[in-house]
């Protein structure tokens, strides 16, 4: 006789152990109630006894009892070496700025400085020079801004541009215009 399938998940898990206490009473019912699935579980719980460690010994006790004390003396003895690390590395900054702070006027009154250029742009002294200085005068001017620089002038004329482009849409959209669409 097979057991029923859909008990067979929690079966297993009864036999491990594993159910909360009100699916582990709902199973215990049905156990009370089906032959085939108080076999299997019977079956299963031969096989995880197979399968359980056996008890530890004394010292393995011992062992996980002085776990935390190794791992917090580890863990100081870490701490204890980033420190010194940090004072080693500290100590070396500071003499390495006592250093600087000493001899940086002595090396800083060695240092010469370039002569300062006399004009910031020179004029080309052949045609291709001028090319190239011509190409970069255009480089660097801004296209935009003769674009917004309008006059009054230039202003007047856009608007009759504008007011031409409207007079030829109406006669364009009305050929005669003295009639009416």
């Amino acid at each position: 006789m097979a057991a029923c399938q859909e008990q067979e998940e929690l079966l297993t898990l009864f036999a491990a152990g594993a159910l909360e206490p009100e699916e582990e009473a709902r199973v215990r019912a049905h156990l009370d109630a089906c032959a085939a699935c108080r076999a299997e579980v019977e079956a299963d719980h031969e096989v995880l006894g197979l399968a359980a460690l056996p008890p530890p010994s004394l010292k393995e006790q011992a062992v996980v009892a002085a776990l935390p004390r190794t791992t917090v003396g580890a863990w100081r003895g870490a701490q204890v070496q980033q420190a010194a690390r940090m004072r080693t590395a500290g100590a070396l900054l500071a003499a390495a700025a006592v250093v600087l702070l000493v001899l940086g006027p002595v090396l800083n009154s060695r240092v010469t400085t370039p002569p300062a250029p006399t004009s910031p742009v020179e004029a080309p002294a052949s045609p291709l020079e001028e090319d190239a200085f011509t190409l970069e005068q255009w480089a660097l001017a801004d296209p935009l801004s003769d674009a917004l620089d309008l006059s009054d002038a230039d202003l007047e004329e856009l608007e009759s541009d504008e007011l031409l482009d409207s007079e030829l849409d109406d006669y364009f959209s009305n050929p005669n215009p003295g009639e009416s669409l």
